[in-house]
């Protein structure tokens, strides 16, 4: 055996053992990444299972949005609500949570009702509120200068419209397109006071009412004719009358003008035009009725006083306004009613339709501009905006089946209003726009490897389930 040979005995056993050692790290190597493969795989696919039951479970709840038959279109609260889905998919149990981020904020014409507060004594007495057994519908936005001093003694149903109220510097602006308004979700509540749809609810805002609902587009200074005492025409109309109304059968026709004196009788009409009642003091109406304009809307009038229809109906359609001055004021008892028409009163974009707008009173807030006093069968219907944002409109009783409407919206300091529990001709409201609701939606799918949430923000119609959304993104 030669030399070389015996130097080369035993050296495939080493090499055996590097080879063997090597390919078993190739293997563990290889073994491990397969396994750390297969388990991402598993994990990727278990998201992937959860990312698709979460998007269907999105995509199912944006559809039933749109129909209006969604727990988060009609059942949905301040605090949002959480629907899980009926069936697992996937594996993986799902839940679509929904709560309100964001409401519009009303245009300056869109209020139901504005409650000033102006002139409230200090103490916490109510500037808004109804009594009795009755259940009243409010539709439309609604503004409380002092949320706090509102009381509903009855459940009380705002419909298509919020509530806002002023608010401090906390007022956030998350949702607000204008950088001048701010406005969030409220943490004021209201006892017995719903919305329907659901989806409305309490807002705050860095405005005042009359910052949101501003004056300018109402005349000051009304072009009437100017009456005397004796209720005949003064100059510059230079038109006299032997009286101051004429007659067509019983009713009294009256002529618009400036009256600071009112002789009226059982049944009288205001012809269409603009009215200046100024100092006439109290004009308490029993057994009489007074119906100011003709317009042609379907829901006027509604007051009876069949004795004046035909010098209504042949009337000019422009309806009619009564600006108030003085210590003008109303009180309706027994067998009465008071029902102005509305006229629309400025220019271009500006023009509102307003029924009764106080100028300037010396009445003040303890002393009611309007009152439906004790007595059966009284009523009034002011079908256009109501602007005395200094005055009080008190109904000490609404009766069943008879009118009281404020139909346009109302600017008052205060309004108190006792609702029979079977009074049906009692409105406030204001045509709305169809305003929508930002909702913030999120679909999440669990399973026992984790969750995925689906997110959504949806700009949603209640009035008609249009939806739009704004976006749409996976977390997690």
């Amino acid at each position: 055996m030669s030399r070389a040979q015996f130097r080369d005995r035993g050296a495939v056993l080493p090499l055996v053992l590097v080879v063997s050692v090597v390919l078993s790290m190739v293997v563990v190597a290889v073994a491990t990444y397969t396994t750390t493969s297969l388990r991402y795989g598993q994990v990727a696919e278990a998201r992937a299972g959860r990312v698709a039951a979460a998007q269907g479970a999105m995509d199912d709840a944006l559809e039933q949005l749109s129909l209006r038959s969604s727990l988060c279109a009609t059942a949905l609260g301040a605090d949002g609500i959480d629907v899980p889905f009926p069936e697992a998919v996937n594996e993986a149990d799902i839940v679509v949570s929904c709560r309100i981020v964001g409401a519009s904020l009303p245009p300056s014409d869109g209020w139901a009702i504005v409650i000033t507060g102006n002139g409230a004594p200090a103490d916490s007495s109510p500037t808004f509120n109804f009594t009795l057994g009755g259940k009243p519908e409010i539709n439309g936005p609604i503004y409380l200068s002092d949320p706090s001093r509102s009381s509903f003694s009855q459940p009380t149903t705002v419909v298509e419209g919020d509530v806002w109220h002023p608010a401090n510097a906390t007022c956030g602006n998350e949702f607000s397109a204008d950088p001048d308004v701010q406005y969030g979700k409220s943490d004021v509540s209201l006892p017995n006071l719903t919305f329907d749809p659901s989806s409305r609810g309490i807002y705050c805002v860095n405005k005042q009412w009359y910052e949101l609902f501003p004056p300018s587009n109402l005349p000051t200074s009304p072009n009437v004719a100017v009456y005397d005492q004796d209720m005949t025409k003064a100059p510059p109309a230079r038109t006299f009358h032997n009286r101051a109304y004429a007659l067509d059968g019983s009713c009294r026709v009256f002529e618009p003008g400036y009256y600071t004196s009112l002789p009226i009788g059982n049944n009288n009409y205001f012809k269409s035009g603009d009215y200046v009642f100024d100092d006439l003091g109290l004009v308490s109406l029993q057994g009489e009725k007074i119906t100011m304009g003709q317009v042609d809307r379907e829901e006027y009038p509604a007051i009876d006083n069949t004795a004046c229809d035909n010098a209504r109906i042949n009337d000019a359609t422009t309806g009619a306004t009564l600006y108030i001055r003085g210590n003008t004021r109303f009180e309706n008892r027994a067998n009465s009613g008071l029902e102005v028409s509305g006229r629309a009163q400025g220019g271009g974009e500006n023009k509102a339709v307003v029924a009764v707008q106080v100028l300037s009173s010396t009445l003040g807030y303890h002393t009611p501009l309007m009152t439906a006093n004790n007595g059966a069968k009284k009523e009034i219907s002011l079908q256009g905006l109501l602007w005395a944002p200094d005055n009080s409109l008190i109904f000490q009783t609404i009766p069943a089946q008879k009118a009281a409407v404020l139909r346009g919206g109302a600017v008052v300091a205060r309004f108190e209003g006792g609702v029979s529990a079977a009074a049906i001709g009692f409105v406030i409201e204001v045509p709305t726009s169809k305003s929508s609701t930002k909702l913030l939606l999120e679909a999440t799918a669990t399973d026992d490897n984790g969750s995925n949430t689906v997110r959504s923000i949806v700009e949603y119609r209640p009035s008609t389930g249009e939806i739009a959304v704004s976006s749409r993104r996976v977390l997690g």
